[in-house]
């Protein structure tokens, strides 16, 4: 099975708007289980599951907003930006990635 290329731009340009922003260190844990589970999902080929990983990343930036504020927002570790910018090279095709 693979992943539809559409539903791959979709998860990168989530993954990419929510390295923009500065959030939570707990939101920052969270996108961090999120990306292993885009790199599973990605590996197997298995659509469903990218889609659930999707449907919490849009849940994440939800959340994210309404509790912005509540403790002290930074940038993602370098770890972190590390393993997203290295997904969002993966899901998508040369020279989409900008």
């Amino acid at each position: 099975m693979t992943i539809d290329q559409e539903l791959a731009r979709d998860v990168a340009g989530k993954i990419q708007w929510l390295l923009s922003r500065r959030r939570t260190s707990n939101t920052w844990q969270r996108f961090d289980d999120a990306l292993t589970a885009v790199r599973a999902a990605h590996e197997s080929g298995d659509s469903a599951a990218m889609e659930q990983v999707l449907y919490e990343l849009e849940q994440l930036t939800r959340r994210v907003s309404e509790r912005l504020g509540e403790e002290s927002a930074a940038e993602p570790e370098p770890k972190v930006r590390d393993r997203a910018n290295e997904l969002v090279h993966t899901l998508l095709p040369d020279g989409e990635d900008s």
